[in-house]
Formats: C-alpha cells, sequence, structure tokens
C-alpha cells in the first residue's frame, strides 16, 4: 500500500515517502541519476515516520537513538522493519532496522509518549537575530563563488531555506580562516509540510543531520570537500521537546563539544521564533585525518 500522505512534491516530506509492505515493513524510494552515499537524515527521517505509524494514537516520538551501520546507496529502495519492542502504559518502544539488499545499513531504538502534565524549564536561550533581518545566501556569501555554489547545493537538496547569522565552518575555511566550534542557522522549509507530529517530526530528523558534524572543523581550517578528512556520521541522536514546524523559521544552534581519536561529537538545540526549546541532539562521527 502506498502511503500517498507521504507524497508531498517540493517538501521534505516527499523525500521520506515511504511504501507500506505490510503492518510493520517499509519501503523506501530510490533515486535516480548516479550511486552515491544515502543521505543519513533521510534513512532516518523515513525510520522515524514508519515506527511513528506502529504506535497508538496520541503517542508521539520524545526519542530517536540511531546507529549507522554501512553506506547505503541512493540508487536502491531501502527496506525498513520496525519491531514494537514494548507498549507500556504511557510509553511505547519501537526498533527500526534498515537494510538494502538483505545487508543492515542503519538500526534505530525511538521512544514515545503520551502527552502528560509535569515541571518545566529550560536553560536555552535565543539570542540571534531573526531570520528576516539577516541576509539571505547571495549576500551572504557575495564575496565567495564556491561557497554560495555550496550553499545554494545544500539547502535546494533539501528544499530547505537558511539564513546564517554568522558565516559556518564550511564558509570560513574555504576563506582560510579558523572559528569557534559553533554555528547556528534559521532553517524553515520553502514549501508547507502537512500538520500531523509525526509527519513533522520525521520532517525535523531529515533536517537535523545538516552540517551538524562540519561544527567541529571550525577550529582546524578544514573541510569535508578537501580531501584531507574522512567523515562520516556514527550516531545520530534527537530528543523531541515540544512540537516545532518544519515550514516555519526555526533555529538550529550548534556546538562542537569534542575531538580526538578520530571521532567528534557535536550537539545542537532548535528553538522555535518564541525561544521555546524544542529538540536536541547529539551526533559522534568519524573524523579521521587521510
Amino acid at each position: 500500500m502506498s502511503l500517498d500522505s507521504a507524497r508531498h512534491a517540493g517538501s521534505p516530506l516527499d523525500a521520506l515517502a515511504l511504501d507500506r509492505v505490510d503492518e510493520r515493513r517499509f519501503l523506501g524510494r530510490a533515486h535516480g541519476g548516479p550511486a552515491r552515499r544515502s543521505f543519513g537524515g533521510e534513512v532516518a527521517g523515513q525510520a522515524v515516520f514508519a515506527a511513528g505509524l506502529t504506535v497508538p494514537e496520541g503517542r508521539h516520538i520524545h526519542s530517536a537513538h540511531t546507529y549507522f551501520l554501512l553506506p547505503g546507496d541512493s540508487t536502491v529502495r531501502t527496506e525498513f522493519e520496525v519491531e514494537e519492542v514494548r507498549d507500556g502504559g504511557a510509553f511505547s518502544t519501537r526498533r527500526v532496522d534498515a537494510r538494502q539488499n538483505g545487508r543492515p545499513i542503519f538500526m534505530m531504538i525511538a521512544s514515545f509518549h503520551q502527552n502528560e502534565p509535569g515541571l518545566a524549564h529550560q536553560v536555552a536561550e535565543l539570542d540571534i537575530p531573526d531570520p528576516e533581518d539577516l541576509p539571505d545566501l547571495p549576500t551572504t556569501f557575495a564575496g565567495s563563488a564556491e561557497n554560495l555554489a555550496w550553499a545554494q547545493g545544500l539547502f535546494e537538496s533539501v528544499d530547505t531555506e537558511a539564513r546564517f547569522p554568522t558565516l559556518p565552518a564550511r564558509a570560513l575555511a574555504a576563506l582560510g580562516r579558523t572559528g569557534e566550534p559553533h554555528q547556528a542557522v534559521w532553517l524553515r522549509s520553502r514549501r508547507q509540510v502537512p500538520d500531523g507530529t509525526i509527519k513533522q517530526a520525521a520532517c525535523l530528523t531529515y533536517l537535523t543531520d545538516l552540517l551538524l558534524m562540519s561544527t567541529a572543523l571550525g577550529p582546524h581550517g578544514r573541510t569535508f570537500q578537501d580531501g584531507s578528512l574522512q567523515g562520516a556520521t556514527v550516531n545520530h541522536t534527537v530528543w523531541f521537546h515540544t512540537p516545532v514546524r518544519v515550514d516555519e523559521w526555526f533555529l538550529y544552534d550548534q556546538h562542537s563539544r569534542w575531538a580526538g581519536g578520530a571521532r567528534t561529537l557535536c550537539h545542537g538545540e532548535i528553538l522555535d521564533r518564541s525561544g521555546r526549546l524544542c529538540a536536541t541532539t547529539m551526533q559522534e562521527g568519524l573524523l579521521r585525518p587521510i
């Protein structure tokens, strides 16, 4: 059965389209053109979407812990199998395994929770100019055709608008400069994403893979494109605190907390326009000099 609700051409949800094979098995789409390594955010977003389609109504995802086992092939359909680990009184746990050609490429453990009242606080603050007060990409990267081509290609590939309050690590390195292991970006899907907590959460997961590991390169003046590094996501976790719409501006504030031993750990916070902390991310990646 085709999940028609997931097929919205021109929105991030289109990239996460799934065909339902049976109650717990789904197939992701294959991409045309030459074979490339699958975008990790796409695989993770599809896994979140598949898991969410198997949980009782009224339970919303609050955490997704993902592991990337082998590089995926963009030209091969990915099979997602959901295991119903547990449905408790308030929580549901799901495991998702993704395979291509019979080989495991990815796994995820996700937890879902019904809404409950509780204590509330947050430390994260919104202290960056609004996206309307920041220049568009052609203006931000007007002094570097290379950086402009990189930024436009990246965000067009995920059909998303972006505004940078300061130059990101990739742009600084291309200019021969270094910076702090910190970067931030306002993001917004160019097209509307349908209502539905799991649809919005899947699209958010898709976008959380953008730029995060490159934060670690700020102090080192390198890029993943300069041939000096081998980089790959090892594991990626998203904690969902409160719903956020990906077709409205949200801030993705990123820090690299540590690098060493050919690995790095990067941390992200996602805040909406009102300053609410909506999600937190952590990503461990391979950062191997070659």
